[in-house]
């Protein structure tokens, strides 16, 4: 039991380091690494952007995730140990992440310049 009480916290710590690498090492656009949208991909400026802000909500979202499965397992909290709860903090957290890069990519990169948000 004591093995898997910290459920999904292992691939949570996986996939924050790997953000943060990408934070630190930038991916080359149109490469299989990275956030890659209509959007994103219109430029090198876009590109940049969308990594920086994409890399920046993951880590913060993963972050609240890990420490909320390692939470669960040191002081064994059922609701917070539970697989199923995991994985939808994971699905949302993931929908929220693309959705939020890509409210800022409008913002930031507005299709007409002439019209103000």
């Amino acid at each position: 039991m004591a093995a898997t009480s910290f459920g999904l916290a292992p691939g949570f710590l996986v996939i924050l380091l790997i953000w943060i690498y990408q934070r630190v090492r930038m991916p080359k656009m149109r490469s299989l690494a990275g956030y890659m949208s209509r959007r994103a991909i219109k430029n090198d400026e876009t590109w940049q952007y969308a990594q920086h802000v994409y890399t920046l909500f993951g880590m913060e979202l993963f972050t609240i995730l890990l420490i909320g499965a390692v939470w669960g397992g040191l002081f064994n909290v059922r609701w917070l140990q539970s697989i199923n709860l995991q994985a939808m903090g994971l699905a949302v957290a993931l929908i929220l992440q693309n959705v939020a890069t890509e409210r800022e990519l409008r913002h930031q990169f507005p299709t007409d310049r002439s019209a103000k948000h």
